[in-house]
Formats: structure tokens, sequence, C-alpha cells
């Protein structure tokens, strides 16, 4: 009994020892140099380990193997890299015999040379690589014995060589509101065209001739619109007369500036306009309505469009081009006069008028639930302000106002700190492409720089915005020159370079 006790007391005894010895053993990892770089931009992790081989100390029956791998900082993500094998004498023979070294793809080395050979590795950047660690799993093993792991120091048993932690922290901003600049009242503009018909060589209007009365109408259905809008006021109704090509170029004149001088006439003393606001202008053959009508109305049965274009594009004087078009393309032509020509004697009008200045706050809330196009950019600004700055409701009211002005550099601004505010970095980089160069803008774009951890960039927009005087910026560019200086990568495995 007592002999079975102590075989089964010094097969433990045996057991505990051995254990102790393998927990004893010390990584046989030597690195020569470490590089661990990171390419957010190009969106690659870099990692360079150099290996001096004379500073392995291997038997000549052993080998240690070695596997490099990039590990997220909670363990659950990672990718093991190609291992490398270093072995003592008899081995290295051993695998140079099998064709197991010397080549290329090997990766199988001898301890003791005097060589160095670098383990480069790239792969392609994924967000749990953020907070992550470069380590070498480490096993041993000799000619007759399965490899096992030798424990180091990092947190997963590996051999720590890199940590990396690109979470900088985030920084707290101030959002920079901005007046419009533009305090112009509204301009707006009606604009359409009226087919009046004269008797052929007369300049007279006659109000009933053909369909004149509803052509008539048009004109007047504009500038009613707006007179019975009490927001508006008229500053100019523009009538612009155009004849067709056919006859003399300067029987053309006379009835383009006669007929169009008439129409106005007729129209201004329906309602008694201010001296100046009626205006007036004439063009006596429409050439490049004859070139809109045969490049893209299909409409008519044209057989010589291209040549067509080529005389109307030439260098003939206005005479000559319709004479061309008469003898050159008899058939094409009787189609242009009696289909085309017609719709060239038109009358082009346009209806300017202003909108009124409030600043009566109850009437910018009126046209803002009414018709927002009717305030001016200030206006948008001044009713924002009725809530606290950079509410929801401030910037549902400066969201409208990009809808009206989309190219309002300050509005535009006002938009994109939203937009910063509320994470949608492409929404508000939009935005500021638009607000201009000023120190505001800059200073905004630095925030986008650093909310998307650029901080090189932030660093570049607050300095622009610093220089040209805005306060703000100093206390900003103190903590991106501190966070900008925080390495990514920490290296930690001693090198014996």
């Amino acid at each position: 009994m007592s002999t079975i006790k102590s075989k089964y007391l010094a097969l433990a005894i045996a057991a505990m020892t051995a254990g102790s010895a393998l927990a004893a053993e010390k990584s046989p990892l030597k690195v020569y140099d470490a590089e661990v770089t990171i390419n957010q931009e190009a969106g690659l992790v870099n990692i360079d380990l150099q290996l001096n081989l004379k500073d392995f100390k291997i038997g000549r029956n052993g080998e240690a193997i070695f596997t490099p791998m990039l590990i997220s900082s909670d363990g659950e993500n990672s990718i093991e890299f190609e291992p490398i094998t270093i072995c003592g004498r008899n081995r290295w023979y051993f695998y140079l015999r099998h064709n197991m070294a010397g080549t290329p793809t090997s990766r199988v080395y001898r301890s003791g040379s005097k060589d160095i050979i670098t383990l480069a590795e790239q792969v392609q950047w994924q967000d749990w690589m953020a907070q992550s660690e470069v380590d070498v799993i480490c096993q041993s093993a000799t000619c007759c014995a399965k490899p096992h792991v030798i424990p180091g120091n990092s947190k997963f048993g590996n051999e720590l060589i890199a940590l990396i932690n690109t979470e900088k922290p985030e920084l707290e901003y101030d959002y920079v509101f901005a007046p419009p600049m533009s305090d112009a009242p509204v301009e707006k503009t009606v604009e359409g065209k009226a087919f009046v018909n004269f008797v052929v060589n007369r300049t007279e209007l006659n109000p009933d001739y053909m369909i004149n009365r509803q052509e008539i109408q048009k004109i007047l259905n504009s500038i009613d619109i707006v007179k019975q809008d009490t927001d508006a006021i008229i500053t100019n109704v523009h009538i612009k007369g155009f004849a067709s090509p056919e006859g003399p170029y300067d029987n053309n004149v006379r009835l383009a500036k006669g007929r169009t001088e008439t129409l106005a006439n007729y129209v201004n003393n329906l309602y008694k306009f201010q001296k100046g606001i009626m205006t007036t202008s004439y063009d006596p053959e429409d050439w490049a309505g004859l070139r809109n009508y045969i490049t893209d109305s299909m409409n008519f049965n044209i057989n010589n469009r291209q040549e067509i274009l080529t005389v109307i594009d030439g260098p003939l004087g206005f005479d000559a081009k319709d004479l061309a078009l008469k003898t050159r393309f008899p058939q094409d032509y009787q189609v242009i006069l009696k289909q085309i020509y017609p719709w060239l004697r038109h009358s082009d009008y346009t209806v300017k008028y202003s909108i009124k200045v409030y600043t009566d706050i109850n009437e910018l809330r009126r046209l803002y639930n009414s018709d927002p196009t009717k305030l001016r950019p200030v206006d948008f600004y001044t009713l924002a302000q009725q809530y606290p700055e950079g509410s929801e409701q401030f910037f549902d009211v400066m969201k409208k106002a990009v809808e009206v002005y989309p190219d309002d550099p300050m509005l535009n601004l006002n938009v994109a700190n939203y937009y910063l505010k509320e994470g949608d970095f492409e929404a508000a980089q939009s935005c500021l492409l638009k607000a201009g160069l000023n120190p505001q803008a800059n200073f905004a774009r630095g925030v986008l720089a650093a909310k998307r951890k650029d901080y090189r960039e932030a660093k570049k927009y607050f300095q622009m915005s610093q220089e040209a005087g805005y306060p703000q910026a100093d206390k900003y560019m103190e903590q991106i020159e501190k966070l900008s200086a925080t390495p990514d990568v920490e290296i930690v495995v001693p090198t014996t370079k």
C-alpha cells in the first residue's frame, strides 16, 4: 500500500516539476527593431518586425515558432499572420533535407546566423483596430515533441509588441452662428411670352385682331397678380418685341421697334405706371429663335436641318441669310415661312417687383408661414433668433432659409453647425463648401475635421481662423496640438537595435 502511494506521489511531484519548468520558460523572441504605422486615409496598417538571427540561442534540436497577430483590445477580433520558425543546427538541416528551408516562401531560418530578417505585414484598416495590439504567439518545440505555447506578457498570454489606440477624446466645440450679410429687398420676376399679331407691314395695335385679346391678357394677368399682392411693389415692366427674318432688315427694325412701343403704350395707358417703370427693347430678326426651332422641334418637316443651321451660324448678313435659305432650300423654306416664322413674331414680357421690407416680427412670421420666398436672408436670421440659439426651432428656420437661398454663405454656415451637431458630416461638408472663406467658416471646417479625427486638417483651419483674428480658435489650437502630439501607436517590446 505504501509502495503504491509512493509511486503516485512521485508521479505528482514529477508533473508539478514539469509544469513549473514550463511556466518558468522564457520566450526566446528577440526583436531587433519594430515599427507599426497606421494610414487611415489609405485604410492600411503596416507591421514591420526585424529579428537579428544571431541573437537567438536555440538548441541544436530545438525550434521556436513565432506567429504575429493583430488583436482587438476586447479579444473579439483578430488576424493571425503566417508564422516563422527559427531553429537550431540539426533542425535546420532537417528542414533543408525536406526542402522546407532556404526558399523565399519558407519562413524557416537558422538561429545564430548574421542575417537580419524583416517580417512585413499589411492589412486593410477595420474599425475594431482603433483599440488593438500587435502580439506574437511564441511556441517552442523539439524534434520529437509537439510545440507548446510560451506564456508572454500581454493580457492574451502572448508577447506584446505594440499598443494601438487611435481613439482620441471627443472635444466639445462652440458652434459659430453668424447673421447673413445681405439685407437688400427681395427682388422677384414674372416672365412670359405673348404672340400679339399686327397687320402686315403695319405697327398699329388692334386688340381685336385675330387672337390678340387673349395674348395681351397674358401680360395683363401677370401685372395684376403682382398688383394684388399687398407685399409687392412693381419696379419694372419690360416688353421686348421680336420680328421674323423675312423681308429687308431695315424694315424689320422699323416694325419690331414700332410694334413694341405700340404694345408698351397700350399696357401703360391701362395702368398709368410712374415714369421709368415701363421699358422696351426689340430684336429685328429672331435668328436665335429660328435656330432653336430648327434644332429642337421635330414637328416641322425639315429635310436639311444641318445645312440650314450652317447658314444660320455662318458669316452672311441678315438679308443674305434669308435669301440663301430661300434659294438653296426652297421646299424647307416654305415650311419655315408658313409654320415657323409666325412663332418668331412675339413679345417677351418681364414684370419685376420687390417685396416690402418688414421689421415687425409678426409680419415676418406671417411671411414665413405664407410664402418664405418673400423673406430676406437677414429676416430668416431674425426669426431664428426668437428661439434659443442652436435649438431645433432655430435650425428649422435656418434650414428653410437655405432652401430659399441655397448659395448664401452665412446661412450655409449656420446650417452646417446643425449637421455637425447631429453628426451628419457629409451634409455639413456640403454646406461648408458654400460658406465662403471667412474666419467663421474656417473655424467650422476645423470643427468638422476634428470630429473626423483629422487633427492635422483641423489644426490648419483653426490656424487660418486664428490668423484672421477669430478669438474662438485660440483654445482649440492648444487642444488640437496636444491631441496630434499623442501617438496612435506605442511600441512596447524591448529592441536590441
